[in-house]
């Protein structure tokens, strides 16, 4: 039998969560749940306990971005939280799949979700390929590059003209196995503002942003600019991804093209931006980080209360209500077209 067992679990090695590990650890302490935070200082010590058996972990929050590393000791926290039953959020082998910008580009196109013009180039085809006639005809010049696997924009080149930019990008991130060849999107500009947005899907839940990709700050898309500027895809488009993907955390970009569609162009971000405005200047506004924390903890709250007597009546009565909504939603979408 484990020592202790922890309720919620935070696991990230960036000091920048620190305002959301607090928010997480006040929501636990309100509703008498154990919280632990297994950051760079503890997740060895941590990770050992566990697999000794002197602890364990009912709901894990990973917040890491190293899912191409099976190496890395918060994927392998994942992992073993998973194989003792354990739920992370988000499965770590969901995670790895929707990681890999290539096998989840192809996926996509499948469910008919739109993306720009893709060309998949294996990197063991780096050395011999050719940017054709006809490649440049689908994706334009200049185009983007971007590797299959990586995070942080390391390996991606924005404005690629060739294949020395190919080759370029394979250099910079030797751990991915693919690169993508991606048309370039062009905004349309919407009201002062142009046509790129950030998305937050929390278990079941979509937060739209206007996001500048060039100065990186966010504002809340409002009900009203939704109406006004007919943006209503946005929300459809991430619950598709969401469906597809399985996961439950993540944020996604999408463009408004000059052509009028709207294209995903970042497909899955596992451990999406939780940088507060009110320490970062181009940083998340505090009140979608706090509502990101709350839907986080109430989700793990379910799965830890589970068991725990007179609190199972109303998880059941909580879900059968969520379960209720979504069908009211699902059939609002219908009726009106979306």
């Amino acid at each position: 039998m484990p020592q202790k067992t922890y309720d919620i679990v935070l696991s990230s090695p960036f000091s920048n969560y620190d305002f959301f590990a607090h928010k997480m650890r006040e929501l636990c302490g309100q509703m008498d749940l154990t919280f632990f935070l297994a950051d760079d200082v503890w997740v060895h010590e941590f990770l050992a306990k566990l697999r000794a058996g002197d602890i364990a972990v009912r709901a894990m929050l990973d917040l890491t971005a190293n899912q191409t590393d099976p190496d890395d000791v918060y994927t392998q926290l994942a992992y073993e939280v998973k194989r003792q039953r354990g739920v992370v959020i988000d499965d770590p082998e969901l995670t790895a799949f929707s990681a890999h910008k290539g096998k989840l580009h192809e996926l996509l196109v499948e469910n008919n979700i739109p993306v720009p013009e893709t060309v998949i180039v294996p990197r063991n085809e780096i050395e011999t390929f050719q940017i054709t006639r006809e490649i440049r005809d689908r994706v334009g010049v200049p185009f983007v590059v971007k590797p299959a696997w990586g995070d942080s924009g390391v390996g991606v080149i924005v404005d690629a003209y060739a294949e020395r930019d190919l080759e370029d990008s394979a250099e910079q991130a030797p751990k991915s196995d693919a690169f993508l060849i991606q048309r370039k999107m062009k905004m349309q500009p919407l009201g002062g503002r142009m046509g790129w947005f950030r998305l937050y899907h929390i278990c079941r839940e979509v937060i739209p942003c206007w996001w500048d990709p060039v100065t990186h700050e966010y504002q809340l898309v409002s009900p009203a600019q939704i109406r006004q500027f007919h943006l209503q895809p946005l929300r459809r488009i991430m619950r598709n991804i969401a469906s597809v993907s399985k996961m439950k955390k993540f944020s996604s970009e999408i463009c408004l093209h000059e052509d009028g569609q709207f294209y995903a162009v970042d497909y899955v971000n596992a451990d999406p931006d939780m940088n507060p405005r009110s320490f970062y200047a181009n940083g998340v506004p505090d009140e979608i980080v706090r509502h990101i924390v709350w839907l986080l903890f109430y989700e793990a709250m379910q799965v830890s209360k589970r068991g725990h007597g007179f609190f199972d009546d109303e998880l059941e009565a909580s879900e059968a209500s969520a379960n209720w909504l979504e069908r009211r939603r699902i059939e609002q979408r219908r009726r009106e077209g979306r």
